[in-house]
């Protein structure tokens, strides 16, 4: 038998649930191997012929997946996960269907990847439609998740102007998460009110772990105005009407604190 072959149909058949009924319901019969080419006919044989280690090596791929499924959200959205547990959501039963989803496919070291994907498929949710606050939540926690991510391609530096930094992100919510943020035994047990807020999600350094502050209109408006790197002329023209605006005294300090926050550079 060719390894390489072996391999292939073994990670086809942890991941491939048709295979593994046609593979279970055999009960030693060989009509089922009819339609496979003679190279791989003589694998699954082999594998059926070890039937029950088989069943339990898939079992317990399955079980460590699942279980994976929750390690990412603890991983990457605390926050939401303690939410989901405190509305009694069944999150084994969801991690499967997930799972399903992606066929099975382990996304093994890639923890934020896998979170960001788990998040993507609870916001599609129907369990999850009567939870408008959670879903924020989960979109906010998003963020954070992209924000790690992200810091795999570092941004280059353009000396002499503002720019945003790689470590930080804002998320405008529709709810005042700043009530579960502030007191996290509440978390999915409360209904913040229905209010836009603007959340920095920042990284104080790069050995630190993220942290959340609210900051006004006008801060994130500078932010987004950053979205490429500015020459302090060139902001100033963008948040003004005329073409020779001098920098307010306000402006100047909100984009002191954002990089107080390391979440934009200044001008050397």
């Amino acid at each position: 038998m060719e390894a390489e072959l072996v391999w292939k149909l073994w990670r086809r058949l942890l991941r491939d649930e048709t295979l593994q009924k046609q593979l279970y319901e055999a009960q030693g019969a060989t009509q089922w191997l009819q339609h496979f080419p003679d190279d791989e006919r003589a694998i699954l044989h082999a594998y059926a012929s070890q039937f029950e280690g088989v069943k339990w090596f898939i079992e317990n791929y399955q079980f460590r997946l699942v279980n994976s499924f929750i390690n990412a959200l603890e991983t990457g959205a605390p926050l939401t996960l303690r939410a989901l547990l405190n509305i009694g959501l069944d999150l084994p039963t969801l991690s499967k269907a997930f799972l399903r989803q992606q066929e099975w496919f382990d996304f093994g070291p890639r923890v934020y990847g896998y979170c960001d994907s788990a998040l993507g498929f609870l916001l599609e949710r129907q369990e999850l439609a009567d939870y408008p606050q959670i879903r924020d939540l989960m979109g906010l926690e998003r963020e954070c998740v992209r924000l790690y991510t992200g810091l795999v391609e570092a941004s280059d530096v353009v000396p002499g102007y503002y720019q945003r930094t790689d470590s930080a992100r804002i998320y405008q919510s529709h709810y005042a998460l700043s009530h579960w943020l502030r007191d996290k035994s509440l978390l999915g047990r409360s209904s913040p009110e229905e209010t836009s807020q603007h959340i920095l999600v920042y990284l104080p350094n790069p050995a630190a772990r993220h942290k959340f502050t609210l900051i006004g209109p006008r801060a994130a408006h500078l932010y987004r105005c950053l979205e490429q790197p500015q020459s302090q002329n060139t902001l100033m023209q963008m948040l003004s009407s005329t073409a020779a605006a001098q920098p307010s005294g306000e402006d100047l300090a909100l984009l002191g604190k954002l990089h107080q926050l390391n979440a934009i550079r200044m001008p050397v």
